[in-house]
């Protein structure tokens, strides 16, 4: 093996512990490991571009694994997608064209078609930093992980639209029947569910990844857009969970690699620097064009502030667009190291400010007004539970058999949570008392305003570590009252017993009037 790639791993083992001991991210220590490469004269690591959209393509596919086709189709999603990217190109567009008064050579003469292009560029949001430091927050199923991740998506199809027009390439006419592969997804998720070896699993999901993303490449379309709709087309089969914590190791461990290319690109001058600051800087302006946008189409101003600062970076395909308007002649070749160096201030910036969200949520409420009660949607609209002896939490077909059975046959008063409009809205016209939003969003708990205890607590979720999850949070607020959860594995049942429930019940084994008896037996014997 060729010594360079111990010095990249070498250098990338530092920059990650360096990193960590200063509270950062360790990506931001692997993209300092690319620029420390570079600056010792270590220009080019054999295949690291190959091992780079390798970690991309994995990232994508996992993201999709965990994804609903209307997270991503919403109006929400598409109008802040859409309207930012509008919006960022003008008004990056118009502050570049001040910034030329600037006695810096990189700002003078720059045409109007060098400034769409740098205010393209700026638009986009970093897909593998963000969902990092979703993940590391608990947030991808959040309202707020919900809008970064569609408006993602969305970004990756303007960057494919923006690179096709600028290379003055078409895609395959096949193309447009791509997006049909959708409707595969109610196929997929009735396939047999017999994959439970960890290599196996991986196999299978980088197999999986690479062929959508060769499908796509073929059809003259964005390669990593099409493994994320592989991973969206298996995200309704019990194997995508598995799937998505078997290539987590692999996947960071190729993320490595992006990072550190980044990185290789080199360090620009002094002047460059400065531009780079001035790009960082203008951050401010992204995060308040997201916070506008949202408040406008009817999110609060925690969910619209917490959006806007999570999106506030710049992207890797920001570097791509910048390297084509390079490539035309267009920006002068310095403009490359000036957004790498860009993207990686961003990156350092977001990570501090994440780190001290909090206190910089106060800070922005009282600059960011609340937006009015009657103009949030649904789910954002704050809830006042009273008198609920009972919380179910998912509302698909268990969870109704759970809310009939506990009102029905024990007379209790139930309040019934789920995040899917269309059923909220069905169940409500039958009478059932539902509050709007997702069990799994940390923020949901924030409106809720409950006056009193429930004395039991149902868990009718889909995926285990969600069941998990909730049944530590509600630990943490409420150490009385009973939990009972399903499983859809058999040897889920002890970990969920283990982690604090009270009642686990394998699904297969009864539907919801069984755990709803099971779950009164204890509140009985606790009365």
């Amino acid at each position: 093996m060729e010594s360079i790639y111990l010095i990249a791993i070498l250098f990338s083992i530092i920059g990650g512990l360096g990193a960590s001991m200063l509270r950062l991210p360790p990506l931001i220590g692997f993209l300092g490991a690319g620029f420390a490469i570079s600056a010792v004269g270590l220009e080019k690591i054999p295949f690291i571009d190959s091992l780079a959209e390798l970690g991309t393509t994995t990232l994508l596919f996992t993201i999709g694994l965990k994804l609903n086709p209307r997270d991503i189709a919403g109006p929400r999603v598409i109008s802040s997608g859409l309207g930012h990217a509008i919006a960022n190109t003008a008004i990056f567009a118009v502050l570049f064209g001040l910034a030329g008064f600037l006695p810096l050579r990189e700002l003078t003469g720059l045409s109007v078609t060098a400034l769409i292009y740098i205010g393209i560029a700026t638009s986009f949001s970093s897909t593998v930093f963000v969902m990092s430091q979703l993940e590391s927050q608990n947030r991808g199923g959040s309202a707020v992980g919900r809008i970064s991740i569609g408006v993602l998506v969305l970004q990756d199809i303007i960057a494919v639209g923006v690179l096709v027009a600028s290379s003055g390439k078409t895609p395959e006419v096949w193309a447009l029947a791509l997006p049909l592969l959708l409707l595969l997804r109610p196929i997929a998720a009735r396939m047999p569910d017999r994959m439970f070896r960890t290599e196996m699993l991986v196999l299978t999901g980088i197999g999986i990844a690479v062929a959508s993303y060769s499908l796509f490449e073929l059809a003259g379309l964005s390669g990593s857009l099409g493994s994320m709709i592989a991973g969206i087309i298996l995200s309704g089969h019990p194997v995508a969970e598995r799937l998505s914590k078997a290539l987590i190791s692999v996947r960071e461990l190729l993320l490595v690699a992006f990072f550190i290319q980044i990185g290789l690109g080199g360090l620009p001058d002094a002047g460059g620097f400065l531009i780079a600051g001035i790009l960082v800087a203008f951050l401010v302006a992204k995060a308040a064009i997201f916070i506008v946008i949202l408040q406008r189409i009817g999110m609060s101003a925690r969910t619209s502030a917490l959006s806007g600062l999570t999106l506030a970076n710049y992207s890797e395909f920001g570097l791509i667009v910048m390297a084509v308007a390079v490539q035309q002649g267009v920006l002068p070749k310095s403009w490359t190291s000036i957004m790498a160096v860009a993207v990686a201030g961003s990156f350092i910036l977001s990570s501090v400010i994440m780190a001290k969200e909090e206190q910089i949520l106060k800070v922005l409420q009282r600059v960011v007004p609340e937006t009015p009660a009657e103009r949030l949607v649904p789910d954002e609209r704050p809830v006042k539970v009273v008198g609920a002896d009972a919380l179910v939490l998912g509302m698909g077909r268990v969870g109704v058999g759970v809310y009939r059975r506990l009102t029905e046959e024990y007379g209790l008063n139930v309040y019934g949570i789920d995040f899917d409009e269309d059923r909220i809205e069905r169940l409500r016209r039958l009478g059932y008392n539902i509050i709007s939003g997702d069990v799994t969003d940390t923020e949901l708990w924030r409106r809720i305003e409950l006056e009193q205890r429930p004395k039991l607590y149902v868990l009718a979720l889909p995926g285990h570590s969600d069941s998990v999850d909730m049944v530590e949070n509600i630990r943490r607020y409420d150490t009385s009252g009973v939990i009972a959860s399903t499983t859809k594995v058999l040897k889920f049942k002890n970990v969920l017993v283990d982690g604090g429930a009270d009642v686990a019940v394998y699904l297969y084994d009864g539907a919801g009037e069984e755990l709803a008896d099971q779950a009164m037996e204890i509140v009985a014997e606790r009365a």
